[in-house]
């Protein structure tokens, strides 16, 4: 009872001041590095739009007797969208043949991805990921996507 009657020490403002100083000091300091890595992140966005436009002129259009590719560029800021018609109706196609379609293409897709390792691990970094979209004649036949971190690639 008697120490809550005695007097209480009274505290120095100073350490109170240098708390709240230190705390804008290190929120300062965390939103440069956050700004500056976004910037990072723009400039690498711009410069991969720059080389998926170029690699869409340059690529060949016509994979196969039945493929083309139609268009390769960056979308929704993580996303490297490629999309390809196939010069068949999506009717006459049964659901097997699709299915088995769609896993060699994912098979090869994925090949071809872990033989680019500059590529993926770009796409680590800025948390980027492809889809490869495919249509036939009068519909959507199926859609790829592929994650860095859900690649198996050997080496």
């Amino acid at each position: 009872m008697l120490m809550k009657l005695a007097p209480k020490k009274l505290r120095n403002p100073r350490n109170f001041y240098l708390g709240i100083a230190a705390v804008v000091l290190i929120a300062w300091i965390g939103r440069y590095f956050a700004l500056k890595a976004e910037q990072e992140k723009v400039a690498q966005q711009a410069l991969l739009v720059e080389r998926l436009a170029q690699l869409d002129a340059t690529l060949p259009k016509q994979l196969d007797a039945i493929t083309t590719l139609e268009y390769v560029g960056l979308t929704y800021g993580d996303t490297i969208f490629y999309r390809y018609r196939i010069d068949l109706a999506a009717s006459s196609l049964s659901e097997e043949r699709k299915a088995s379609m769609e896993a060699r293409m994912r098979r090869g897709l994925e090949q071809l991805a872990c033989k680019e390792p500059q590529l993926l691990a770009m796409m680590r970094r800025f948390k980027f990921h492809q889809e490869h979209y495919y249509l036939a004649r009068n519909s959507t036949l199926f859609s790829i996507e592929l994650h860095p971190e859900q690649l198996s690639c050997p080496g």
